[in-house]
């Protein structure tokens, strides 16, 4: 829409046509310099929100320290006229410095009996109840596996719903490895089980004949569940939690067997809304991916879009705040980010043992995608390309950060 046409990019050359209309959403009109820099453009209303996004994106530009930018580096970046209503330029840098210092916290659930006023979370209830909204099953370790461990250690009542089952991420020759487990543990230990036979021999013969893209049966369906569902029960006792705390929804709307899910119904809301209410959380985490209007993640984060929608009028919802982390591709953008939860290099391979326990995950996956690394080398990439952004702002140097934004409902 913006840069050179190009015979590369064929579309490109309909700029040029006297009557074309792009429609664009917001994730995909994000780039684009009227919506990600509308400063260049037109006259703007500075309001903070965009005076924090356009100064960070100077000091980036520039690779420079926010306290080191300069009134001429704002003019000369088309940013004269925010000088004019806030500068100068020292007092810009310090007032976004402070805010974006403001974000890092190594105290996830709020510290006790500290002056809150400039943290992102409440120093009260010192103990909070949170709850960890796992779209998948290794979402909750992969995507914020540090500020999960810091909740419990820092004893917090801390809960974790996996929301789905993930069983079509795991492969045949899996499924296969854990039924003929069961067939041998039994057959050691004297257990006779003929509806375990049974299955084992139906899943064995589908398995075999299976055809591309054919959906699974609800016996092989139903082991690649179990697995899934035993690597998220070990991760979450790694970090610490007892059973009463883990909890398997297995909203509706994922088992389908195939890619494509069904579309978000009532039962999946219902389920959400009922956790929600038996838990009263004081802090709620939800997978923020809003780009995919489809994809798992999207449609489980509409379902507590909806249930704290409806559980609003409760009075318990006063104190529950709802906070959104990215998945394992991709982070918030810095200028987003309202609580940075830093790891030091040894939480850094605590996190990493805890993805490890997801094993059907590894050593290549089902949906692998054009990405080679394995889940916890892309969150261990992204969480110190966080930390990256903020050392090069002229913030404190940490291994890594995961990153979240507040929803306000």
């Amino acid at each position: 829409v913006e840069d050179e046409v190009t015979n590369q990019i064929p579309a490109s050359f309909l700029q040029e046509h006297n009557n074309a209309v792009f429609v664009l959403d917001k994730e995909a009109s994000s780039k684009l310099t009227r919506i990600n820099r509308p400063w260049l453009v037109e006259k703007v209303t500075w309001s903070d929100k965009l005076i924090r996004k356009a100064v960070l994106g100077l000091a980036l530009d520039l690779k420079k320290p926010i306290l080191m930018l300069t009134d001429a580096d704002y003019i000369e970046n088309g940013m004269s006229d925010l000088l004019a209503d806030s500068g100068p330029a020292y007092d810009i840098n310090i007032k976004i410095f402070n805010k974006l210092q403001n974000t890092i916290t190594g105290w996830p659930g709020g510290k006790p009996n500290a002056d809150d006023a400039n943290r992102p979370e409440r120093a009260e209830p010192a103990r909070k109840r949170v709850l960890l909204f796992s779209p998948h099953p290794d979402d909750d370790i992969i995507s914020m596996g540090g500020t999960f461990m810091r909740l419990q250690e820092q004893g917090h009542e801390v809960h974790v719903a996996y929301q789905t089952s993930g069983n079509i991420a795991v492969a045949d020759d899996e499924a296969l490895r854990f039924a003929s487990f069961v067939i041998d543990y039994n057959e050691k230990f004297g257990i006779k089980s003929p509806e375990a036979d049974a299955i084992y021999e139906k899943a064995v013969n589908f398995l075999k004949n299976k055809k591309n893209s054919e959906i699974d049966i609800p016996e092989v369906r139903y082991i690649k569940g179990l697995i899934r569902k035993g690597e998220a029960r070990a991760t979450s006792h790694f970090v610490g939690l007892t059973d009463d705390q883990i909890h398997f929804m297995e909203l509706p709307f994922y088992e389908t067997g195939t890619i494509e899910k069904k579309p978000i119904g009532q039962e999946d809301i219902q389920l959400t809304m009922d956790l929600i209410e038996k838990i009263k959380p004081h802090q709620i985490y939800a997978a923020g991916d809003l780009a995919d209007p489809h994809g798992t993640h999207k449609v489980c984060l509409d379902a507590i879009f909806e249930a704290v929608k409806a559980l609003k009028p409760k009075s318990f919802m006063d104190d529950c705040w709802l906070w959104l982390y990215r998945g394992a591709w991709q982070e918030w953008g810095i200028d987003e980010v309202e609580m940075a939860v830093p790891m030091s290099p040894d939480q850094v391979l605590a996190k990493r043992h805890g993805i490890f326990k997801h094993q059907s995950q590894k050593d290549g996956v089902v949906f692998q995608g054009t990405d080679a690394r394995e889940f916890w080398q892309r969150a261990e990439d992204r969480n110190h390309e966080t930390a990256a952004l903020y050392q090069q702002l002229g913030l404190a140097t940490y291994a890594a950060m995961e990153a979240f934004v507040r929803w306000h409902y």
